[in-house]
């Protein structure tokens, strides 16, 4: 599937269309290379290896594994405030005061507007009662980050998150790269929040 986007117009002058057969441009010695000429030459290239990848592969195909992963237990918590910067939560684990429940935090999302400032967490500890499984409402939590920051909790949700690892796509006939995060996963999307 070609782009759809229109290269022949100034200032790229790509007039090349398959109609014309052929698979070559020359370049004349002591003159100058001309825009065209390089945009044409790479609409021809792009053009051989979008015929090679439809031969091979169907749109969307997996090309070098980034497997796709989900989890049904993503859990959130959300703040009501928090004292320091919330990205200095990403990967410090976190204690209830009241309950004494720890979780780590895998990453974090900033207020939108619409929803509030946000830690995703894998829990590590029930309690101290040993019965609790999650922050309670109203909850303050300290961090174990070295700056020390503290967050209100205001809820927690349990949702469901996809992940994908790094990988490359075929992908309207080009060869797309998924790029790696420092953790090597990160949530796409989460998804099915519900009160726990």
């Amino acid at each position: 599937m070609p782009s759809k986007t229109d290269f022949n117009v100034s200032p790229y002058f790509d007039d090349y269309t398959e109609d014309k057969k052929f698979h070559r441009v020359m370049y004349r010695p002591a003159f100058a290379v001309q825009a065209r000429e390089l945009t044409t030459q790479q609409s021809i290239v792009q053009n051989q290896i979008e015929k090679l990848g439809d031969s091979i592969y169907k749109h969307g195909s997996m090309v070098i594994p980034g497997e796709a992963t989900y989890d049904l237990n993503h859990f959130s918590i959300k703040l009501t405030s928090f004292t320091g910067t919330l990205a200095n939560f990403t990967d410090t684990v976190i204690t209830g005061g009241t309950s004494g429940v720890t979780a780590t935090v895998k990453s974090v999302s900033a207020t939108d507007g619409t929803d509030p400032d946000t830690l995703f967490v894998k829990y590590s500890n029930s309690g101290t009662d040993n019965v609790s499984a999650s922050f309670t409402d109203g909850e303050t939590r300290t961090s174990s980050a070295s700056t020390g920051e503290t967050a209100v909790v205001s809820s927690s949700h349990t949702g469901c998150a996809a992940f994908i690892d790094a990988g490359t796509y075929y992908i309207n006939g080009f060869f797309v790269d998924v790029a790696v995060t420092a953790r090597q996963q990160a949530p796409v999307k989460q998804v099915l929040p519900r009160r726990l």
